[in-house]
């Protein structure tokens, strides 16, 4: 078999590959030496739009996981070379970082979209590298966002210590080449939970989260604020709200082909849209864009701090940098509480859900400088969150479509 089918093979079964939906067909774009590696970007023009992927490989004598191997010739087995140390700690020195004091490594297995590593400094977990698998031209918002946050000193996300970039050919641009985020390393917090199984779990056990819900939604409004004062805001405008309109409506027709209960409640939808765009809305800012419970950590007796800011997974990468609503932010999280309850069961779980939504909101809108929260702009924003979700359960989880069904009606009441 060809080197290059070799290689697309293993691209195709990682979790990290986008074109499941899809033959894929792959050619390399790209290759360079690095240190411990040979860094492939194989591009896949299979699908609708190209996809370029992000595939370091390194020569092993002995395959440390056989899920990592390519291929194997004469002089050893071609692996992913984020399981080596050479190339791992050869990305943090490119980084800046000091690397003299780090003292091992290890690759975590399981991501959807990315690579991460962990490293330690003297027999301590302290860096987390992230690898981006799909490349896109131009700085990465999850780096833009998280740098500007640790420079404002923001106690709410990790703190950022350096990125590495690349360019490759682009046939598209009038330079014939393209500049992007290739990872960046940020600090590593120990003993940290996933806010979605905290949550989870606490709801299972029916046990009080308004504490909790209420730090987190105080959290949130200061990642608002700190962005707004650093980064980019303009007013929604006419031009702005027609467009915001426009894909609510776009998705809502969507779900009304698809899924029958959402057509019976198309006409109340609307109205809520409707009543939304004659309101003032806030300034437009940079936001995380996909925030969930799933996108905060916890952190034993330090808060909660807020990761993963690439925003939207099926916006253009382009589009996830222009100023947002910051209360969509606040709607993304009210329906992860939904959901934690509606998992979580329970004869009470619609209070539970209730309990925590009234605390984070309560703690946003205390604690936002620059952002009024309007409860009819928020319905609408929660709503167009529901519907989304009514189309992906409809098409992937049918048992599940209740849960934003149900959503839909607590916000239309």
């Amino acid at each position: 078999m060809h080197f290059t089918d070799d290689l697309g093979a293993w691209v195709a079964q990682q979790r990290w590959y986008a074109g499941k939906s899809h033959a894929p067909r792959f050619r390399i774009l790209d290759a360079q030496t690095v240190p411990g590696a040979i860094r492939y970007l194989v591009m896949d023009d299979g699908g609708t739009a190209p996809a370029l992927y992000h595939v370091p490989l390194a020569l092993s004598v002995e395959p440390v996981d056989p899920s990592a191997v390519i291929c194997r010739d004469d002089a050893g087995y071609l692996v992913d070379a984020t399981r080596h140390p050479e190339f791992a700690l050869g990305m943090l020195a490119q980084m800046g970082l000091d690397i003299s004091r780090v003292t091992g490594f290890r690759t975590l297995t399981g991501e959807q979209s990315n690579t991460s590593i962990v490293f330690d400094e003297d027999g301590e977990q302290t860096i987390i590298l992230k690898l981006f698998r799909n490349l896109h031209h131009g700085e990465n918002p999850d780096v833009t966002v998280q740098r500007v946050l640790s420079n404002a000193g923001s106690p709410y996300v990790p703190r950022f210590f350096g990125d590495l970039d690349a360019e490759w050919p682009d046939v598209g641009r009038e330079s014939g080449v393209a500049c992007g985020t290739l990872a960046f390393a940020q600090e590593f917090l120990r003993g940290v939970r996933d806010g979605w199984a905290v949550a989870l779990e606490a709801a299972r056990a029916r046990r009080d989260f308004t504490e909790e819900a209420r730090e987190l939604g105080t959290a949130v409004a200061g990642v608002h604020a700190a962005l707004a004062a650093s980064l980019e805001t303009a007013d929604a405008g006419p031009d702005e709200m027609a467009s915001t309109g426009a894909s609510w409506r776009q998705r809502l027709a969507i779900a009304a082909a698809e899924v029958p209960a959402v057509a019976e409640r198309l006409p109340a939808i609307d109205a809520v849209y409707r009543a939304a765009l004659e309101r003032r809305w806030p300034r437009l800012q940079r936001i995380h864009g996909d925030l969930h419970l799933g996108q905060v950590l916890s952190v034993p007796g330090g808060g909660w701090r807020i990761v993963d800011f690439e925003g939207e997974p099926l916006r253009p990468m382009e589009e996830r940098a222009i100023p947002d609503l910051p209360p969509r932010d606040v709607a993304g999280m009210l329906r992860s509480f939904d959901y934690a309850s509606a998992v979580g069961g329970g004869a009470d779980a619609k209070d539970w859900a209730a309990a925590c939504q009234a605390a984070f909101v309560d703690a946003y809108a205390g604690a936002a400088e620059s952002v009024e929260l309007d409860p009819v702009l928020l319905n609408a924003l929660v709503l167009d969150k529901a519907v989304y979700e009514s189309i992906y359960e409809a098409r992937n989880r049918p048992d599940w479509l209740p849960v934003p069904l149900a959503g839909i009606d607590a916000t239309l009441a």
